[in-house]
């Protein structure tokens, strides 16, 4: 009896984890490292394209999302410039305008 008294007291031979605390603990764990960047086949780059193209044409709104190591960022307007040289377009929401890079922008949704 008094070698579970010993070290960790009465709780070292009764440790042991549950899958659910297993499962956050791997959630919490991969929140904390950095995501890496998503590789865009050519179909997806010229859909995106093709949506942003109808966007500054039509004055329609659409969703872009743009990457971050930690989440991802959603943005929601209409395109009202499209820089091929720079490569870049500009946004105008409710808050005001806003320039992106293309080479942020990982996904684009029509409204």
């Amino acid at each position: 009896m008094s070698k579970k008294l010993q070290q960790n007291g009465l709780f070292e031979s009764s440790r042991m984890m549950l899958p659910e605390h297993r499962e956050a603990y791997v959630q919490h764990q991969q929140k904390l490292a950095p995501r890496s960047r998503p590789i865009l086949d050519p179909q997806a780059f010229e859909e995106m394209s093709r949506l942003l193209a109808e966007s500054l044409m039509l004055k329609e709104p659409v969703t872009i999302v743009l990457f971050d190591e930690w989440e991802d960022v959603h943005l929601t307007g209409t395109v009202v410039k499209f820089d091929q040289a720079g490569r870049s377009i500009r946004i105008q929401d409710p808050a005001g305008f806003h320039d992106v890079r293309m080479r942020h922008i990982i996904d684009v949704h029509a409204n």
